[in-house]
């Protein structure tokens, strides 16, 4: 990409495979953070909805989500209404294979796993934050977040032109429809231990909350789901 962006618009949350396959049936799915082969053109839904069943079942059955195990199950992946946005160039020869890498005319609503951290301190106090990485805190993982940028600079002249808001941007609205599709299905959600009660910045649908008690990260810290 030519552009570059400053701030982002985030919203997390957890919801079945069913729920959020029916979301994602209404757009294109791409890769943009790597580099793909020189005829891609959108990856299919069924591939990341399988990742995600499988991330989703660890997580609700209780069993410890293992990084050097699981890593492959934690994908990222672009969201779109448009393809003729996601342009691909700067071909080249990697190990012997033609690819290219993404060069977008406009950012997409990227869809990313999502990681809850959780410390409870020597005054018995419950610190809980979602800024921590999935990939150094893999047991943390709870559902995906939606990421569309805040500012967005094109290049102009020898530099670049002044930051402006993404929200005159046509992708903008795939963020928005994503995220009211959401927000239909779930509600936030609060937790409890040690005698702290903290409401966290993850939505979540009726079928997980009934669930998530038995989470690995939660028993770990004698969590009960509010």
């Amino acid at each position: 990409m030519k552009y570059l962006v400053q701030g982002w618009h985030s919203y997390r949350f957890l919801i079945s495979p069913d729920e959020l396959s029916r979301i994602l049936s209404e757009y294109h799915l791409v890769i943009f953070n790597a580099h793909v082969p020189a005829d891609y053109t959108k990856s299919p839904l069924d591939e990341y909805i399988a990742a995600y069943s499988r991330l989703y079942d660890l997580l609700l059955s209780g069993e410890k989500i293992i990084w050097k195990r699981d890593y492959p199950l934690f994908l990222h992946r672009g969201i779109t209404t448009d393809l003729s946005n996601c342009i691909y160039g700067n071909f080249h020869i990697y190990e012997g294979e033609q690819y290219k890498r993404a060069d977008f005319g406009e950012p997409v609503v990227g869809i990313s796993p999502a990681a809850l951290c959780l410390r409870i301190d020597e005054n018995n106090k419950l610190h809980c934050s979602t800024s921590c990485s999935y990939s150094f805190y893999p047991e943390g993982y709870m559902g995906v977040s939606l990421d569309y940028p805040k500012m967005i600079q094109y290049p102009y002249g020898d530099g670049y032109e002044p930051l402006r808001t993404t929200e005159t941007l046509r992708s903008y609205q795939d963020f928005i429809m994503l995220k009211d599709s959401v927000k239909k299905l779930t509600r936030p959600f609060s937790i409890k231990a040690a005698g702290n009660e903290r409401r966290l910045n993850i939505r979540v649908s009726d079928e997980v909350r009934s669930r998530l008690n038995d989470c690995y990260l939660f028993r770990q810290y004698g969590v009960i789901v509010k």
